[in-house]
């Protein structure tokens, strides 16, 4: 992909610039060797105009670092980003894989995999919500998927921190207002039920490989959003159960108030549409299956269990062997019992616009809007520092979620029994207090939890204190993906920490991720975990 005009093979500062993987209106993203740390990045360098505004340098600046901080698997790291030379750059994990974009060129993906994809972007949509950040630019150029279906989220504040100078590129104008919630048009302000809008429609790509409204006019796009209802992923794609079209309409409602409340809510609610499609339709024998998906690279030779290795964006051609889906990620709780089937409502008609609105006068008043003042960026949540921060508000709909160190009434049902399941026994030492040593000291007195179980488990605390709170909930969540129940017997997790594992320094690395090595010792009711820096993680 290099160019003439980049800057391969040149040293950045300490940076040492081997690869073009990238390039838009903002700058250009390059594989880098760290020469300083020895380890290999994605470095992208902002054009220099950009930095010559004080507004974008602030936003950017305090964007950054708030993305920085995020510390959600689902989220590409940050290591460091600064100015060298007049050119502001971040610093960050370098990963393989390919764009949902790319991914979709192919065609449209099954709902269990849709369904995973959707929860894993949605989990880091929901973290940066919490942190008072709006992505503002969900599509699926930014979502990157790994051999192993493990999405990422990307640009948070960088691509698009200044969405004006994205008019005078027409494609990126399409490409981004496909997924723009109509609020925006109007130029209301931004929460993040615009995310949700936007996550709703990359989930009706996902299902039926077209985005919602296609238009080679930016126009009839905006005018779609506005005044279109939401169309029904089952008409698009006759193989899909009209549940999806309940989601689908609910993600992507016209009032923001309408949508659901987070973007966990729309995938937990994606996940029950899969589970009644399933329950309703006979599937066929998918043959040998893996519990819950693989987190295994599938173009290399096996390693270690995990993740696969993180260490390359780049496009790729073959497709990887489809993980079965058949037990639900462990992201949600495991749905309701499914209702006997019903007919599918057929939708309303879309209600008429005031007979005020002439069309032409409506598409040029909506463009003068969207021209005049609409941001394309991710933005915080306040436009001041004066403004309190809304969040995202609780769906009354969505099935209990146990939150760390809480207990919930709502219980999922037991696991597939094991072979070697956890027993009764001693329970796991007290939780740590106090904070972590990693680069940025958190404190999590509280567990971790997955979602909505209270099966042996499913709960992690920190075993010592060099055991970052990120990698507790790492090594959590890996577990689970990898193996889908819990189990005495030594297994192998490769899991991503709050920093990249260097070979070398008398721990396992699995490319960026640690190996820990998980196993109930004899008279334990829990599993234990070390390995990486002397980290300790106690699984129950």
């Amino acid at each position: 992909m290099d160019s003439p005009n980049s800057r391969v093979g040149q040293m950045f500062g300490h940076y040492r610039l081997t690869g073009l993987l990238g390039r838009g209106g903002m700058g250009e993203v390059y594989r880098a060797d760290d020469t300083k740390k020895g380890r290999t990045v994605a470095l992208k360098i902002l054009a220099e105009q950009f930095w010559q505004d004080e507004k974008f340098r602030t936003r950017f600046q305090r964007e950054s670092r708030a993305a920085a901080v995020l510390q959600e698997p689902h989220v590409i790291p940050i290591h460091d980003w600064g100015e060298i030379d007049g050119h502001p750059y971040i610093d960050m994990r370098l990963v393989e894989g390919q764009t949902l974009q790319e991914l979709l060129s192919a065609g449209p993906l099954k709902p269990a995999r849709a369904s995973f994809i959707i929860g894993g972007v949605a989990a880091a949509l929901d973290a940066a919500h919490a942190a008072g950040l709006i992505h503002r630019d969900v599509k699926p150029q930014n979502v990157i998927v790994t051999p192993s279906d493990f999405p990422y989220l990307v640009d948070f504040g960088i691509a698009e921190a200044k969405g004006e100078s994205g008019l005078t590129n027409t494609g990126m104008q399409i490409g981004t207002w496909t997924y723009m919630a109509p609020e925006r048009f109007r130029d209301r302000e931004a929460t993040p039920a615009v995310d949700v809008y936007a996550l709703a429609c990359v989930l009706f790509e996902c299902l039926t490989g077209e985005p919602p409204f296609q238009s080679n006019s930016i126009e009839q796009i905006m005018t779609s959003h506005l005044f279109m209802p939401p169309p029904q992923p089952s008409q698009a794609n006759r193989a899909l159960s009209p549940a999806f079209d309940d989601v689908v309409a609910r993600g992507m409602a016209k009032e923001p108030d309408d949508r659901y409340g987070s973007c966990g809510a729309l995938g937990r609610a994606t996940q029950r549409a899969v589970e009644s499609d399933t329950a309703i339709r006979p599937a066929p024998d998918p043959g040998p299956t893996m519990p819950v998906p693989t987190q295994q690279a599938w173009n290399r030779p096996r390693t270690a269990p995990g993740f696969g290795d993180p260490t390359m964006h780049r496009p790729t051609n073959v497709a990887p062997p489809q993980p079965s889906y058949n037990t639900p990620p462990p992201s949600y709780p495991p749905p309701p019992a499914p209702s006997a089937p019903r007919p599918a409502a057929s939708s309303p008609p879309p209600k008429a616009a005031s007979r005020k609105w002439l069309m032409p006068a409506a598409i040029a008043g909506v463009a003068v809007l969207v021209l005049g003042g609409i941001g394309i960026a991710i933005g915080v949540l306040t436009n001041d520092d004066s403004k309190p921060v809304p969040t995202a508000q609780p769906d009354p709909s969505d099935p209990p979620v146990q939150r760390p160190g809480t207990d919930t009434d709502t219980k999922s049902p037991d696991p597939t029994p094991t072979a070697n399941p956890l027993s009764v026994g001693s329970p796991p030492p007290p939780p740590l207090v106090g904070k972590d040593t990693s680069a940025n000291p958190t404190s999590c007195t509280g567990d971790y939890a997955l979602p909505g179980r209270n099966d042996p488990g499913t709960h992690a605390r920190r075993g010592s204190a060099d055991t970052s709170c990120f990698f507790t909930d790492s090594v959590l969540r890996s577990y689970w993906q990898k193996y889908g129940d819990a189990s005495r017997d030594l297994r192998e997790v490769s899991a991503p920490g709050a920093v990249d594992c260097v070979p070398g320094n008398g721990f396992r690395c699995d490319g960026a991720n640690f190996v820990m090595e998980c196993q109930a010792r004899p008279g334990n009711a829990y599993i234990t975990c070390t390995g990486g820096r002397d980290a300790v993680v106690y699984l129950y």
